[in-house]
């Protein structure tokens, strides 16, 4: 079995049996749960940002609880408290109350109630992220360049794939390159599916940062899986199209296996018991990583060894270097906009990997338009 397909096999029962290692939160043994609907809102300035205060009650509650909120700085917030009356009934229910925030600075805030009595209701997850822009117009520039710089990603493989097709043939393509790909993919996937929809791994997040976000969204679930998808098509033509002997060097698959061993252990210590299913997902992101940093290697070679970039498509690169250029691009305008610019600072390890990538992108573009332009 080739190391990417064992890869594979070991990342596909991992979704089968971690999920059902999920477990459902029952009725906790407060009398009452509260929470903020949306958790995230998004505002401009002197503009209100509204949510709403959720009460569930799971037991008859002989006292009334009294939500009030803290100092949140230029943040003003109405209404200034909110009673929630007690009851007798037996039957659980549910009721909900609008808040609105107003804040006269941009960046982010958290609001957190205070609640009294405390002990009977869980606020364990009970606050909300405000996130003050100064523009309306940049917020919407910023969502254009998303879809932009993501729809340049999501596409670029297949235009590799479209040139190997005409050419019947992948000649000038490095298997090396493809395979460390899809194994850093497959833990991109694995990492991002199993974080969105495994409640017990959320669960162990939210544990970890009480006061956080589930940080993957159901658009990077998406992407995740299709990429794995594309590089799976460019890889089945690997077998399918003339190589000219062309195949995975002995360094890659010794990385790769080591790569294997290193998921296997881990894997086999989560589902042992002896370490968090969120820890091995941060291992699988370290694998990610790396595979970031050393798969362009073979492809710059090859093409220098070559003096050639026929059969490896410059298209892709443009695409990718576009995509790279304008996620910047966002990140900065994101950060002046929200006056956030710990965003960045915060992300060295992001940030770097963004301009490695651009890098290996303008390597490739200097190959292909400058020194073996007139060897195609």
């Amino acid at each position: 079995m080739r190391f990417h397909s064992l890869l594979i096999a070991v990342v596909l029962s991992l979704l089968l049996r971690v999920g059902e290692t999920a477990t459902e939160d029952g009725h906790s043994r407060y009398s009452m749960s509260l929470k903020m609907e949306p958790q995230a809102v998004t505002t401009i300035l002197g503009d209100p940002a509204q949510f709403w205060l959720v009460a569930n009650c799971f037991h008859p509650l002989e006292q009334n609880i009294t939500i009030t909120w803290e100092n949140a700085g230029a943040v003003t917030i109405r209404p200034t408290s909110i009673t929630i009356f007690g009851c007798d009934r037996n039957a659980s229910y549910e009721e909900s109350f609008p808040v609105q925030a107003v804040s006269l600075l941009p960046g982010r805030c958290l609001i957190r109630p205070l609640i009294q009595p405390p002990a009977l209701a869980d606020d364990s997850r009970l606050f909300v992220q405000l996130k003050v822009a100064k523009y309306q117009p940049l917020i919407i520039l910023s969502m254009l360049i998303g879809w932009t710089y993501t729809v340049c990603w999501t596409i670029g493989d297949y235009f590799q794939a479209w040139t190997s097709f005409k050419r019947k043939s992948v000649v000038g393509l490095s298997f090396d390159f493809l395979h460390l790909n899809v194994v850093g993919n497959c833990c991109y996937a694995t990492f991002n599916v199993l974080l969105f929809w495994n409640t017990h791994i959320e669960q162990e997040y939210f544990n970890r940062h009480p006061f956080g976000l589930n940080p993957v969204i159901v658009n990077d679930v998406g992407y995740a899986v299709h990429a794995v998808f594309g590089n799976i098509v460019l890889i089945a033509q690997c077998y399918i199209y003339k190589s000219d002997g062309n195949v995975v060097s002995i360094p890659v698959r010794l990385l790769m296996s080591g790569y294997v061993v290193t998921v296997g252990v881990f894997c086999a210590l989560a589902f042992d018991g002896q370490m968090n299913w969120l820890d091995f997902l941060y291992i699988l992101s370290y694998v990610k990583l790396s595979t970031n940093l050393v798969k362009y290697i073979p492809q710059v070679y090859m093409n220098y060894r070559r003096k050639s970039t026929e059969g490896f498509a410059i298209s892709n690169r443009l695409l990718d270097l576009a995509g790279g250029l304008l996620s910047l691009l966002q990140m900065v305008l994101n950060s002046w906009n929200f006056d956030d610019w710990q965003s960045i600072v915060g992300s060295p390890v992001k940030f770097g990997l963004g301009f490695v990538s651009i890098l290996f992108d303008a390597i490739f573009i200097v190959q292909h338009y400058v020194c073996y332009k007139n060897r195609e």
